[in-house]
């Protein structure tokens, strides 16, 4: 059953070049540039598709990824790439690359986050160990996995505490745990309220814990719209809180805006002709966790089927290539024109800070797919 919708790192000379890879950007550094789309020098790294794009406060990490000839887009491909396990960091504020050390185990399909220094990476196989990198020793080490880890886990960074947590209990109740960086070691976290559960996304809300989910039926969406259900976890004290049901159908991705939470997810379902729910819902929506007061997204431009993402002043979402930013201070739109060279596919989209860097993919030609090494970065006005 699935849902429908369903550091350190000292600045780069060029008289290390050798050393330290870097290249003299092709264009003005970004931190220098007016709004807008920037390419920046291609990096040591071959084009590819798919590669794990970090954010690590300063530089943005570009892990792995294949170099298997790509996918048409719309279609569906019988392919089992062997994966890329080489690495570099850019900084887009000038634009400078530098290689940094390969993972010791492939990374493509992971899930990654960055704490501190560390860099947590989780590969979606199951059995595969928790993969940590100091980002200020460039250096890798394999960790445990959480104990019950069959592959497919979603991790979230909630504070300086990383939680690794199941998308589904379609197969069955899986648990979510609570890792310690002290002591290596994961403690499972308190069963929720809300229930089996799929499309199941754990947000950190910046003093809670929040876990979004649809209710597990054997028909969803069926006997009316299958709503977004919320529980809030205090990590301090192991205990929950449920909050209504938000009048939306996304359980995610979230961005954390001062005390609220933002999907910025454009559209809506009402149901179709037959079993209508006499009304549209949204997809995305905004969220006060204190209150559990939920409010709509602003009208954006262009329609309701627009791609769309959110930022702060120094942060964002960017859940791909996207048409539309929400401003979520001034609560407007932002447009976004279309990038150098054109759409892509199978590139990796990075929020670096407020800014969205674009990597690799593959661009079209009819059915003939050229994949890339470009890198562009987009940034927003204001």
């Amino acid at each position: 059953m699935r849902s429908a919708w369903g550091t350190a790192v000292a600045a780069v000379a060029c008289g290390v070049l050798a050393l330290a890879g870097c290249a003299q950007p092709a264009e003005p550094a970004a931190e220098e540039a007016a709004e807008g789309w920037q390419q920046v020098a291609a990096g040591p790294l071959s084009p590819r598709e798919q590669a794990l794009g970090l954010w690590t406060g300063r530089e943005v990490l570009l892990i792995g990824g294949s170099d298997a000839p790509p996918c048409p887009p719309n279609a569906s491909c019988a392919v089992n790439p062997a994966p890329l396990t080489d690495a570099a960091a850019l900084d887009p504020a000038t634009g400078l690359w530098r290689p940094i050390a390969a993972p010791p185990a492939p990374v493509l399909g992971a899930q990654g986050v960055v704490i501190g220094s560390t860099v947590y990476v989780l590969p979606y196989q199951p059995r595969a160990a928790l993969l940590g990198y100091r980002v200020d020793q460039d250096k890798w080490s394999q960790l445990a996995a959480p104990p019950t880890f069959t592959g497919g886990y979603g991790l979230v960074a909630a504070g300086d505490r990383l939680v690794a947590y199941s998308g589904s209990d379609e197969n069955g109740p899986d648990r979510d745990y609570l890792f310690d960086p002290a002591t290596k070691k994961w403690t499972a976290l308190p069963d929720d309220p809300l229930g089996a559960g799929f499309d199941r996304h754990l947000a950190w809300g910046g003093r809670e814990l929040l876990l979004f989910d649809h209710k597990l039926v054997p028909n969803p969406n069926a006997d009316g719209p299958a709503l977004t259900r919320v529980a809030a976890l205090d990590l301090d004290r192991g205990t929950w809180r449920k909050l209504p049901d938000l009048p939306m159908l996304s359980t995610g991705p979230w961005l954390a805006a001062g005390a609220e939470l933002v999907n910025p997810t454009l559209g809506g379902a009402d149901g179709g002709q037959v079993g209508n729910w006499g009304r549209t819902y949204p997809l995305g929506g905004i969220l006060d966790p204190a209150t559990g007061k939920w409010s709509a997204l602003p009208d954006p431009p262009g329609g309701e089927g627009v791609r769309s993402a959110a930022r702060t002043g120094d942060a964002a979402l960017y859940p791909g290539l996207v048409e539309v930013v929400l401003s979520t201070s001034s609560r407007t739109w932002e447009k976004v024109s279309a990038p150098p060279g054109g759409d892509t596919t199978g590139e990796t989209v990075v929020a670096a800070g407020a800014r969205m860097v674009v990597f690799g993919g593959a661009r079209w030609k009819g059915e003939e797919g050229k994949l890339l090494n470009a890198t562009r970065i987009w940034t927003p006005a204001g």
